[in-house]
This record gives C-alpha cells, sequence and structure tokens, in this order.
C-alpha cells in the first residue's frame, strides 16, 4: 500500500500510524463551532439574563465573540513538527490531534501574514481534496523546507487539477508565472497588495467593531433590556 493513495498509510519511524484524511473530522468540527460561536453566545446570553439567571453585563460578551471565533478559525488548524512521509504525506501535530495533509491532493494553497513589531509571521495554510486544512511554516529536520515540497508538489501536480492558489501564496512559493497559465492546473485565488498588509489590523477594527455593536444591540433585544 502506497502512501499516494487515497487510503493509504504509512509509519513513521516514531510508530506513528500516518494516512490520508487523518484529521479532516477535527477541521470541520473546529470549522462548525467558529461559525456557530457568534450566534450562539448571543442566544444564550440574552435568553439566561432575560430569565434573570445571570447579571445583565453577561450581554456584553458578545463585544469579544468574533474574536473567539477567529481565535478558533486559526487556533486549532495550527501545525508544527511537521514531516514528510513518502514524500506526498505531510504530517503535522495541531492542538486537536494530528493531521496529515496529502500534497499530491492539494485543493487550496494560501498564505497568512500577521506583521507585528518582530519579524512577520507568515505561514502557509495548505486545504487537500479530503479536507484537511493545516497553517504552518517550517519542517521538522532535514533540508527541505514546507516551500519546497509544496512547490514540488504543485508542479507534478496533473493537467485540469484546478487547485487555488492565492496571489500572496504563488508570489512566496514563485509560481506567479504558473498559476497565470490558462491550463487548468491552477487557479488563481485572491490577490492581497503586501501594501495593504500592513494596515490590515487597523482596517479591521470598522468592521469588527460593526459586527460586535450589533451583535451586542441584538443581545440586549434578546434581554428585554431597555
Amino acid at each position: 500500500m502506497t502512501a499516494n493513495s487515497a487510503q493509504g498509510t504509512a509509519r513513521s519511524g516514531d510508530s506513528i500510524t500516518i494516512f490520508a484524511g487523518q484529521g479532516r473530522t477535527g477541521r470541520r468540527a473546529f470549522d462548525l463551532v467558529a461559525a456557530l460561536l457568534p450566534p450562539a453566545i448571543l442566544v444564550v446570553t440574552g435568553l439566561l439574563v432575560r430569565a434573570r439567571l445571570v447579571d445583565d453585563g453577561f450581554v456584553m460578551l458578545n463585544m469579544v465573540s468574533p474574536v473567539l471565533s477567529a481565535l478558533v478559525c486559526f487556533y486549532p488548524h495550527l501545525g508544527w513538527h511537521a514531516r514528510l512521509h513518502d514524500g506526498d504525506l505531510l504530517s503535522v501535530r495541531t492542538a486537536t490531534g494530528r493531521r496529515t495533509v496529502d500534497l499530491a491532493r492539494l485543493r487550496k494553497v494560501g498564505r497568512i501574514e500577521v506583521v507585528a513589531q518582530g519579524p512577520t509571521d507568515d505561514r502557509l495554510i495548505l486545504t487537500d481534496v479530503h479536507g484537511v486544512r493545516v497553517i504552518l511554516n517550517k519542517l521538522k529536520g532535514g533540508r527541505d523546507t514546507v516551500d519546497a515540497a509544496v512547490r514540488r508538489a504543485l508542479l507534478h501536480s496533473p493537467a485540469k487539477a484546478g487547485v487555488t492558489v492565492s496571489g500572496r501564496a504563488a508570489e512566496r512559493l514563485t509560481l506567479e508565472a504558473e498559476v497565470q497559465r490558462p491550463n487548468g492546473r491552477f487557479k488563481e485565488g485572491r490577490r492581497i497588495p503586501f501594501a495593504l498588509i500592513g494596515f490590515a489590523p487597523l482596517l479591521s477594527v470598522p468592521v469588527y467593531l460593526l459586527v460586535a455593536f450589533v451583535l451586542t444591540l441584538g443581545g440586549f433585544q434578546l434581554a428585554d433590556i431597555s
């Protein structure tokens, strides 16, 4: 049984079983939690306050629910100790367990850059056809890198594969020319100019405040607080 098979398994030197699709249930579960968290907090806090079971101040939890949702979207998919197995299966550890991405069957390649006072946190977002998603930057040990492994896998993907590669990811992987070719192998994803990335936190503040205000207002209405 080979690692290229969708159902194939591989056993690492640490006796850890690796297989394509590993971790997809966790990914779907946390995506669902992230989507349902703001409305769930809105309804639960509103009803509890309305029933006088908790203090009115609990409605203010709606102000932070978008932040909690964003954290659930990001941190459960953050990977470390990434290792390649038989060249195609990329296994990583996450806070929710081990996940394995099939590089030979990637569906989306994105990039997330968090600008801070120190070095920019620059990571790739990999999603394969099995629905597994990981966010990572480095491989554990060896001379190969995540960039080299992903680039090699993308260049060897079959024609008409239709892998969506964002503009920033293509730039990092030096695949801009390949992605823009109309051969069906790649689909060009969203392109965000680097100049806007540094302003992203500032630009997101009005959006966040608007969403938080609407949720909080809805919480007050549901709790029947005048």
